[in-house]
């Protein structure tokens, strides 16, 4: 259920890697609870924002707060100061990230990928961090995966242990970054259901999709971008019936067909 209450707040956001100008000034509010998706074709810098909101990426100019804490720098005067490394690991604690890519550590099995953070970061001992790690891993659907290499599975339930190894840091909002991509067509929906159980749960999200029918059914807004900027957003029944901005009318007519 969507609070009233702003947990993440960006504003200005710029982002250049060298001449390209990715990201051209974003500024987006995202509320307690509430599921915003992203959609826009490749290179709009969909991607790109999600990256710089856990400072992956650092931004080339602007502000990100969130819990109304400012990530990845501080101020100092009028300039911007880079926490530190330790305070950085601390803040993006709060906020999980699930990739295109799995990103598991292949050599470490599905319960040790899981306990690697909490232990490393929050300290948890392992007699504390195991139980939490074998309850997330029950609620994906991989309790029987415990002990198994992240090679000998497949694409969607190594999506899941990712999924589970993100929320095994407690974050109080999730970033997905195209979780679906990289998957073939009949396994895309055991992840999106992990998705939607989250979204049922009021976990706070922003996701970077392909899949439209998702963001019809469960997202709050829909925010469409282009060329580094947001260009139209709204609720899924607004965007996706009734766009105003004819470039998302264009966007959506071609992913629709």
């Amino acid at each position: 259920m969507i609070n009233s209450k702003v947990i993440m707040e960006i504003t200005n956001l710029h982002k250049s890697f060298g001449q390209n100008h990715v990201l051209k000034g974003i500024d987006l509010n995202v509320h307690q609870g509430e599921v915003v998706v992203v959609i826009g074709p490749s290179g709009s810098g969909k991607s790109t924002l999600l990256r710089c909101l856990n400072y992956l990426e650092t931004p080339t100019q602007g502000l990100i707060s969130f819990q109304g804490e400012m990530i990845g720098a501080t101020l100092d005067g009028d300039r911007l100061k880079p926490v530190t490394e330790k305070t950085l690991n601390e803040q993006r604690a709060k906020i999980g990230m699930v990739f295109q890519q799995f990103n598991l550590f292949p050599h470490l099995t599905v319960i040790q990928n899981l306990l690697e953070a909490p232990v490393r970061v929050k300290k948890l001992s392992l007699d504390e961090a195991r139980p939490l790690a074998i309850k997330l891993l029950e609620r994906v659907g991989l309790s029987d995966k415990v002990n198994a290499f992240p090679k000998s599975l497949s694409g969607g339930q190594q999506q899941r242990v990712a999924i589970a190894r993100a929320l095994a840091m407690n974050p109080q909002m999730m970033l997905f970054d195209e979780a679906t991509s990289a998957l073939d067509p009949e396994l895309v929906g055991e992840v999106l259901k992990v998705m939607k159980d989250l979204v049922k749960e009021g976990m706070t999200m922003m996701v970077v999709t392909h899949e439209m029918g998702f963001a019809r059914e469960v997202a709050d807004r829909v925010v469409f971008m282009d060329g580094g900027r947001i260009i139209e957003q709204g609720p899924p029944s607004e965007i996706f019936k009734n766009p105003k901005e004819t470039r998302t009318n264009e966007f959506l007519k071609v992913v629709l067909n």
